[in-house]
């Protein structure tokens, strides 16, 4: 579940990146999504402070792993 605290945090649902599918989710409002389905995010604000809830365990698998963070 995402919850959005501030800015808007946008949201689609696929294996690439497409602008036309981003659903934008303002502050208060929240989002539930089922574990295993493709997604990509964007901040077309810059920034955007986001609760992230859900029941474990978890993990993220990167479809493009040059998204992945850098290991250190």
């Amino acid at each position: 579940t995402y919850t959005v605290l501030k800015g808007t945090w946008s949201i689609g649902w696929s294996e690439k990146f497409d602008e036309t599918k981003l659903l934008a989710l303002t502050p208060g409002s929240f989002n539930t999504e089922p574990a295993g389905v493709a997604r990509f995010v964007a901040t077309p604000d810059g920034e955007a402070i986001v609760q992230i809830t859900g029941i474990g365990p978890t993990k993220a698998d990167y479809v493009d792993v040059a998204h992945a963070p850098k290991k250190k």
